[in-house]
C-alpha cells in the first residue's frame, strides 16, 4: 500500500482566516500572539469567559492597545514583543489559561528592565507552578514567590533586554 501525498513548497508568508472553536485556551493564546505580532491583528469569535476578561485586562494593563470592533471583533495593536509598561500589578483571577503563558512572555520579555507581580484568587494561589518557573529560572529569568515556595503570587523581575535585530523580509 502507498500513501498518496503533496509536497508543498516552503511559503514566505502566511495570510487569511481560521476559525476555531470556542476555547478559553485557544482565545488566550490568540489574544497573547496578537499582542506580540509587530502589527495589528483582528480577532473574531473569542470565547466570552472570565479567562478572556482577565487576559484583555492584562494586555491592556500592559500597554498593549485593543479596540472594539463591530461583530464582537477586536483589533489588537501588537507591541513588537516589547510591553510598554515595564511595572504592574497584574490580578488575573483564577484563569491557569492566562496565568502560566503570561509567566513566561514576561519573564522573558525584552526591552528596559521591568517588574511585574502576578496574583489571584486564593484558589489561584494553591495551583503549582513551580515546574514552569524552575524551566524559566533554566533560562535566566528571576522569578520569586511572594508567599509559598512553588505556588502563585510571584514577582517577575526582568533586566534590560535588547531586542534582538530584525532580519530584513
Amino acid at each position: 500500500m502507498t500513501e498518496d501525498y503533496i509536497d508543498l513548497p516552503q511559503l514566505r508568508a502566511a495570510r487569511g482566516t481560521v476559525r476555531l472553536p470556542g476555547s478559553k485556551s485557544i482565545s488566550n493564546r490568540v489574544l497573547l500572539l496578537a499582542a506580540l505580532a509587530d502589527s495589528d491583528t483582528e480577532v473574531r469569535g473569542l470565547l466570552q469567559s472570565d479567562d478572556t476578561a482577565r487576559m484583555l485586562d492584562a494586555l491592556r494593563a500592559l500597554g498593549v492597545r485593543i479596540e472594539p470592533l463591530p461583530d464582537n471583533a477586536l483589533r489588537v495593536s501588537g507591541v513588537a514583543g516589547i510591553f510598554p509598561v515595564r511595572q504592574a500589578d497584574l490580578f488575573l483571577g483564577n484563569a491557569g489559561t492566562v496565568f502560566r503563558p503570561l509567566t513566561a512572555v514576561l519573564a522573558l520579555a525584552v526591552g528596559d528592565a521591568g517588574e511585574y507581580r502576578l496574583a489571584g484568587v486564593p484558589r489561584m494561589h494553591e495551583r503549582p507552578i513551580g515546574d514552569l518557573v524552575d524551566g524559566l529560572r533554566q533560562l535566566g529569568a528571576e522569578i520569586s514567590y511572594l508567599d509559598r515556595q512553588g505556588f502563585p503570587p510571584l514577582a517577575i523581575r526582568t533586566p534590560r533586554m535588547p531586542r534582538m535585530p530584525r532580519m530584513p523580509r
